[in-house]
């Protein structure tokens, strides 16, 4: 009986002992192979853009049309270091669905340089930004405090000095998913070449294609997703986008459609007829090619 207590305490050290060695270890900082990794699976348009050839063909004056033009920077002041980032930016990939409030576009933002003179945690805190979460590996999680307009960026991802992810309200969920949790991103990933590469789902316009342009909605068949890219050439830009069809049949009628759709639109008066008249579409396999070419009076 003298033994109990011994033994009591030998089985509660024991015990103790076991639940110290079964501790889980923390959890693994997030971290990027690359910045599009960021990118959540339900967006259906994604978008890479070379900011330094924008920068260096166009300077501050194409930096400012692509902040304005992707529509998801409002001029507010809790947007302008987005703004101020781009001049620190070598790539940049954008991530949208189709707008269900005009205007207001849900996406994700990820911006690839060199951000380290930025002073991030100053700029954020005067504009309505939570102080930084750590989640390790030198990557911190920002809130935004002040309520905004859909579009626009509510939570930030700094990922060292070396990627930023600017993340729009209803997509909040999905980045946390995929870049704390390790869900795999999305499986859109635009051609490394060009100025701008791009590849989607074809449900990200079909809606709008229809309504807009059924003739030429009609004559991408079955194509259920799209990829391409813009280039410099010296007359101007380059646009060529792949269509890929359920089969070399369809692809060769889809070709056929698209050059009768582009044989109407010639006499077109203005821009569009002149677009129309230097495009060509071809079929090559299962895939539908069309270029086009962009002259600097187009653009």
């Amino acid at each position: 009986m003298k033994r109990r207590p011994v033994l009591v305490a030998a089985l509660v050290a024991l015990v103790a002992s076991s639940c110290a060695t079964a501790r889980l270890p923390p959890p693994r900082a997030p971290a990027l192979s690359t910045p599009a990794d960021a990118l959540p699976p339900d967006l259906d348009l994604v978008l890479r853009v070379d900011v330094e050839k924008v920068r260096a063909a166009l300077g501050a004056d194409g930096l400012e049309l692509m902040r304005r033009g992707s529509g998801i920077l409002p001029s507010d002041p809790g947007t302008q270091f987005v703004a101020d980032a781009l001049s620190h930016t070598r790539t940049a990939w954008l991530a949208v669905r189709p707008e269900l409030v005009p205007g207001e576009p849900d996406n994700v933002l990820v911006l690839a340089g060199r951000f380290d003179g930025l002073a991030l945690e100053r700029a954020l805190a005067g504009s309505g930004w939570s102080p930084p979460v750590d989640l390790g590996g030198d990557v911190r999680r920002y809130d935004r405090k002040t309520k905004v307009g859909r579009a626009a960026p509510v939570r930030l991802y700094a990922f060292r000095d070396e990627s930023l992810v600017f993340v729009s309200a209803a997509e909040v969920d999905s980045v946390e998913a995929v870049v704390e949790r390790g869900l795999p991103p999305n499986r859109l990933v635009p051609r490394e070449q060009g100025v701008i590469g791009f590849a989607a789902r074809m449900r990200a316009l079909r809606y709008g294609l229809g309504r807009r342009y059924p003739s030429l909605a009609r004559s991408l068949g079955d194509a259920e997703g799209f990829e391409g890219t813009l280039d410099a050439t010296t007359e101007g830009l380059q646009l060529e986008v792949s269509f890929e069809l359920s089969s070399e049949v369809s692809a060769r009628q889809s070709a056929e459609e698209l050059g009768h759709v582009r044989d109407a639109l010639v006499g077109s008066e203005g821009k569009l007829g002149t677009v129309a008249q230097g495009a060509r579409a071809e079929a090559v396999g299962r895939y539908v090619v069309v270029r086009v070419p962009l002259t600097r009076g187009l653009l």
